[in-house]
């Protein structure tokens, strides 16, 4: 199985009981945990994502030049 960060599971009369993971990967999950209960964030996701199906992008160098041409107004 692969995985983001190393993890030991710990087990108890043979079953797993308890997860060991490095803070950096268990304040990743809390991060993941918190977004995904976030019922506006997830539809800002989804809108994204819709956006990018619909094709409404923009290239980074298009943004620059937007940014660039609002900082100079």
């Amino acid at each position: 199985m692969s995985s983001q960060f190393e993890h030991v599971i710990v087990t108890r009369h043979g079953r797993p009981a308890a997860v060991f993971v490095p803070v950096d990967g268990y304040e990743a999950l809390e991060e993941t945990a918190e977004i995904l209960s976030d019922a506006e964030t997830m539809a800002a996701i989804d809108e994204g994502r819709r956006e990018v199906e619909r094709g409404e992008t923009v290239t980074l160098d298009d943004l620059r030049r937007e940014l660039q041409s609002r900082r100079t107004r």
